[in-house]
């Protein structure tokens, strides 16, 4: 009696003496209205109501606004007449939630006991007590008219039992039993009756009734044999539970009360899953545990036996669905100490194949994970080299996962095609997601490779704005040999050499100043004149990072300007400011070091500094490098030093990169460094050994 959900209520009939046709004439407020309780209760009408037939009970599912429902209605005997003099029946309905329903296994008796005890009156929904769910009492009157009506209703067709001379509670236990024979969730789509009229047409699928209709219904005649042969599928589903007396029939009464997803007769693989859900209840029952029968697959395995392994991976994949996290760490270790390498007779077996497929869903799931490939690599290490078997496995089950667990599959297996396929079918955002998500060198090159194929395009360019232009994923999967990629990623961001708005808006895209090999990649693909928006983006992340504003901002900034004006303007202190005007001084404590370099270059040299000049500065400056020392150097630089300070970046970059700077690239950078700068102003650049020699 501890359940107690909320159920919403009507009550459909006539008022003494009325005129009207039947309604509904009182109802809960809130989930449903009067109209919507009206067409569910009119749309699983029996027909004209026998007096003899009632009361008559009924359950009834309902779906309104993709929201399933579960009602139950009892119809009584008229004890009052209508205006025309006519007795009339009233029928009090019921309903929840099927997410309710779903959560506690009930029966169609504790709702109709729970309905008997209500008073329908107000306009709330009210509170049921139902009796707990009883699996032996299910089984107990699990007759074989029950077992062969659970069994025809798999066939699709109703079902209607004749020549049934009994009492309107026993009629309702038949109902309950042959519910209960089916996974639970059938429930969700299954209408049932105490009674129905055969000359009518209904919705109703389970039902008692005088003669069978005459409209493609099963006829079963109560407690007799059956005239007819069973097809195939209701065959085998009594043949299931004829293995069961009342004791084993209450363990799979409860097992099927835990299958609560929603399964619709009229669909061909849902009743095809109540049937397999049967024979995993036998098999299970007959194999004492997974734990012990997978050392005993592992060993026929070995012997490459393969007609032991057939039968053993019956009896594993009908413990499947009953597998829990606990379970699969044990199985694991289980593998570990028991796999060995493949017979070379095992190489192409089928049956081989089964058993990793079996025992890649008792090991992760029936859905692998990409995470759960990297488990797999330390779990099957025993067997060395991947075997033909467990590569066709991982195929097979491939097709069930997301992109990156199949991508992982495909590069562990060496099929370059499937890698090919899934990166074709997949559009620009989910092959970018790969790339973040993955953080791995094969994934990386695969998806670059498969975009540049398509040749970027501007769906390409906004994705790899939004994400950072990748900066982060290619930095943390290559490290110092990032280089490549990112100015891959640049190419597939602008599909031309890079313009001054194109640096500015790359480096704003950035969290932070960007990592020496991304720096790099800019200027390698960088047009001309973009020296101004480089240098500029730069002095905006370390002045964001040091948290400056105030006056020592400004003379940053005026010294930017100096340092990339052109020449016509070179003579002017300050033409113009890049990042606004002058604000009230903060309280950062980088003031005082950048405060502390400048006097010091003050002392050495004349300011503004010229080229010659910036270039011994930087030169002189401590390591590890200070941001302060750079903005202090760029604070005192004078008219067109712009090159000098560029160029060392670049070489500062390179030679931090060491031997992940190719010639090539190193020729390269030389080449965007020319063309930020200008032809005539361009300075040598090299690669360097990592001893820091030319």
């Amino acid at each position: 009696m501890a359940v107690r959900p909320t159920a919403h209520w009507a009550v459909l009939g006539k008022t003494p003496q009325s005129l009207d046709d039947y309604d509904v004439i009182g109802s809960s407020t809130g989930a449903l209205s009067r109209a919507e309780f009206s067409d569910w209760l009119k749309s699983f009408a029996s027909g004209t109501v026998e007096p003899k037939a009632l009361p008559r009970v009924a359950a009834s599912p309902f779906d309104r606004g993709g929201e399933s429902w579960l009602g139950l209605s009892l119809q009584t005997k008229p004890e009052s007449q209508d205006g025309f003099h006519r007795p009339y029946t009233m029928t009090w309905h019921i309903c929840l939630r099927w997410e309710q329903v779903a959560k506690i296994p009930l029966s169609y008796r504790a709702l109709y006991e729970a309905l008997q005890r209500k008073d329908f009156s107000g306009e709330s929904p009210f509170r049921l007590s139902l009796h707990d769910y009883d699996p032996p009492r299910l089984a107990a009157a699990a007759n074989a008219t029950a077992r062969r009506a659970a069994a025809l209703l798999l066939t699709g067709r109703p079902v209607c039992v004749v020549r049934a001379e009994l009492p309107l509670e026993q009629r309702l236990d038949f109902l309950d039993c042959v519910a209960a024979l089916l996974p639970y969730g059938m429930r969700s789509r299954l209408a049932v009756s105490t009674w129905t009229n055969s000359a009518s047409r209904h919705r109703i699928r389970l039902s008692f009734a005088e003669v069978a209709p005459a409209h493609g219904a099963w006829e079963l005649p109560w407690e007799r044999d059956v005239a007819h042969d069973l097809p195939a599928e209701a065959r085998h589903y009594v043949q299931e539970l004829a293995q069961y007396d009342a004791d084993g029939l209450t363990g799979l009464i409860s097992r099927l009360a835990g299958l609560d997803r929603p399964l619709d007769l009229d669909n061909v693989a849902d009743r095809a899953e109540a049937l397999m859900r049967v024979r995993e209840h036998a098999a299970i029952r007959l194999a004492s545990s997974v734990r012990q029968l997978l050392p005993e697959s592992l060993a026929g395995l070995a012997r490459a036996d393969e007609a032991r392994l057939h039968e053993l991976n019956g009896r594993l994949s009908q413990a499947l669905d009953r597998v829990t996290d606990a379970d699969r760490r044990a199985y694991r270790v289980i593998v570990q100490r028991n796999l060995t390498p493949l017979p070379d007779g095992l190489t192409g077996s089928p049956a081989a194949e089964t058993f990793f497929r079996i025992l890649l869903s008792l090991l992760y799931g029936p859905v692998l994970r990409p995470q759960d490939i990297d488990d797999l690599r330390g779990d099957f290490s025993p067997l060395g080299a991947l075997p033909g078997p467990l590569a066709k496995a991982l195929k097979a089950v491939s097709a069930g996962c997301e992109p990156l667990a199949k991508l992982r599959i495909a590069f562990l297996t060496g099929d370059g095609g499937m890698v090919r396929r899934i990166l074709s079918g997949l559009p620009v955002e989910e092959l970018l997601n790969l790339i973040e998500r993955s953080r791995e060198r094969h994934v990386l090159d695969g998806v670059l490779r498969e975009l540049e194929g398509r040749g970027g395009g501007k769906d390409v360019a906004e994705q790899l704005h939004r994400r950072r232009y990748l900066v982060r994923p290619i930095s943390d999967c290559f490290q110092d040999d990032s280089l490549e990629r990112h100015r891959r990623i640049l190419r597939l961001s602008r599909g031309r050499l890079l313009l001054p708005g194109d640096v500015k808006e790359i480096l704003e895209a950035l969290d932070g100043a960007p990592p020496q090999a991304f720096l790099l990649a800019i200027m390698a693909e960088s047009g001309w004149g973009t020296s101004a928006a480089l240098l500029s983006g730069l002095a905006a992340h370390a002045l964001r990072e040091l948290r400056l504003d105030g006056p020592i901002k400004r003379d940053i900034e005026d010294g930017l300007t100096r340092m990339t004006a052109p020449a016509l303007v070179r003579a002017l202190r300050s033409p113009r400011r890049l990042f606004g005007g002058r604000l009230p001084e903060t309280a950062s404590s980088s003031i005082g070091t950048i405060q502390s370099v400048r006097e010091g270059l003050r002392r050495r040299f004349p300011t503004p500094l010229t080229e010659h000049e910036v270039n011994a500065a930087l030169n002189g400056l401590g390591r590890p490098l200070r941001l302060e020392g750079l903005l202090a150097i760029m604070a005192e630089s004078g008219p067109g030093t712009a090159r000098e300070l560029l160029y060392w970046l670049a070489q500062r970059a390179a030679d931090q990169l060491g031997t992940g700077l190719t010639d090539k690239a190193a020729a390269d950078i030389g080449q965007g460094l020319e063309r930020m700068t200008g032809p005539r102003r361009a300075l040598p650049f090299v690669r360097r050994s990592p001893g820091g020699q030319a």
